[in-house]
């Protein structure tokens, strides 16, 4: 029987931290080369793109952020902009009023807005699978998903944290009838307050604002109990597939932007702490990129991949839940084209 351990903040991203480095040793770091262009090479004339986030700039878009203050965008002929959002819908708006930006959605979200009717195509995972976890206060019991039971539990309005929970309701043989969920536009702060029990939250947002708040806390992980749900992936407008060479290009310096971000934090993380919205000390910054790491990239997958077992899978929780009204057609709303050249492209390279 799995279990899980009541940590505070620090305890947390340790324990990750360790798990994440032996990830690093074996497994982790990406396929893609560093690029090192030779000296005075002309440079391609660059495309210019938004990179629209569906959160606050954090450590969790790190590859990006090092990628532009690398140069690596510019090395590939592109002029890359990161800007933060504030949730799924406001990224899936900015892509579709703009053919050269490329959003960044969880996958729920995006296969809803396809679902309604928006023309947008997603060609790469941003990552493998997503960071969402109950959280909850020291005092609250949170070992076994049983002790969900009872408890007021706080989440954001949206098909991702949904169907995630009702997916780990359904493997886990919990009563619905013992269940209070509770949806909230601040889940966070509701917790603090005592509103609500225990919150479903991401890693990269709720636990590293605890974190930052230096506030203990627990967490029940949903992929200790059979739940993996689908990670973020990067979307752009179907007209941007015209230019899919350039979306190649942001895929190859995406990758080699993480690259970069893990090969040396003495480097690094000063230029995520200065690229960041939230202010976070380097030590924090350090110990949620080592957090992030498995969900970014388990073991045996390459940058960008898309699971379209995983896809499919969500899509029918999606329907059976009623989240989409009528089922999206994969072979059109996902492009593995774009992977396929991309990796091709890095392998004459090697």
């Amino acid at each position: 029987m799995h279990t899980a351990r009541r940590k505070s903040h620090t305890a947390r991203f340790g324990v990750l931290a360790g798990f994440s480095f032996a990830y690093a040793l074996a497994t982790f770091i990406f396929a893609w080369p560093r690029s090192s262009p030779s000296e005075g090479a002309q440079l391609p004339r660059a495309a210019q793109y938004t990179l629209k986030l569906n959160r606050d700039i954090s450590p969790a878009a790190a590859g990006a952020i090092v990628a532009e203050s690398d140069g690596l965008f510019t090395r590939a002929g592109l002029r890359m902009h990161v800007v933060a959002g504030s949730g799924d819908g406001d990224a899936i708006a900015a892509v579709a009023a703009d053919e050269h930006t490329i959003g960044v959605a969880s996958m729920a979200g995006f296969l809803k807005a396809r679902s309604e009717g928006v023309a947008i195509v997603a060609f790469a995972g941003c990552s493998a699978a997503s960071p969402v976890e109950f959280f909850a206060l020291p005092d609250t019991k949170l070992m076994l998903p049983s002790d969900l039971e009872g408890k007021r539990i706080g989440y954001i309005r949206g098909p991702e944290l949904s169907a995630v929970f009702y997916e780990f309701v359904s493997k886990n043989s919990l009563a619905q009838s013992k269940l209070l969920p509770v949806k909230s536009d601040e889940p966070l702060q509701d917790l603090l307050e005592r509103k609500i029990d225990v919150i479903l939250g991401h890693l990269d947002i709720e636990g590293l604002e605890l974190a930052r708040r230096n506030i203990e806390y627990k967490t029940l992980s949903p992929a200790s109990y059979g739940v993996h749900a689908a990670g973020a992936v990067y979307f752009v407008q179907e007209q941007a597939l015209g230019d899919r060479r350039n979306l190649e290009k942001f895929v190859i310096a995406a990758a080699q932007g993480w690259n970069a971000a893990y090969a040396n934090y003495d480097r690094t993380i000063p230029i995520i702490a200065n690229s960041i919205d939230a202010p976070l000390s380097r030590s924090l910054i350090a110990r949620l990129m080592d957090a992030q790491r498995v969900y970014l990239r388990p073991y045996g997958t390459r940058f960008g991949e898309l699971d379209e077992r995983r896809i499919r899978t969500l899509q029918t929780q999606l329907l059976q839940r009623r989240i989409l009204q009528e089922s999206v057609d994969l072979t059109r709303a996902v492009n593995y084209d774009v992977l396929k050249a991309a990796y091709r492209s890095e392998a004459r390279s090697e």
